[in-house]
């Protein structure tokens, strides 16, 4: 009996082990690339509507999205997960890393 309880507790662990690697494509979302300890994905609209949107600003240029679809990008490290805009702002990722992986409109100010 206490084999039994081993091997279904082995089972439930891996599973959920499995279930956190595979969590983001689950829900939908296609990875990107990684940005030192984080990595970007994204869940793509079917539809994009044809509208720049501001997302970083610092002293000399504007920075956009071709799309207006910002919601549609999630970055994770771990367990934790965090809109893009949010973790533009709070430093977690730099505009330069994220202009390596998506396409981003620069405007002078």
């Amino acid at each position: 009996m206490d084999n039994l309880r081993v091997i279904i507790t082995l089972l439930i662990v891996s599973g959920i082990a499995l279930l956190s690697v595979f969590q983001m494509q689950i829900r939908g979302y296609e990875k990107i690339g990684r940005m030192e300890e984080w990595v970007l994905y994204v869940d793509e609209p079917s539809a994009c509507p044809a509208m720049l949107e501001l997302i970083y600003s610092d002293e000399v240029n504007l920075y956009y999205l071709t799309c207006e679809m910002s919601n549609s990008y999630m970055v994770k490290s771990g367990f934790e997960e965090r809109g893009l805009i949010y973790a533009l702002d709070e430093g977690l990722i730099t505009i330069e890393e994220l202009d390596e992986l998506i396409e981003i409109y620069i405007e002078t100010k």
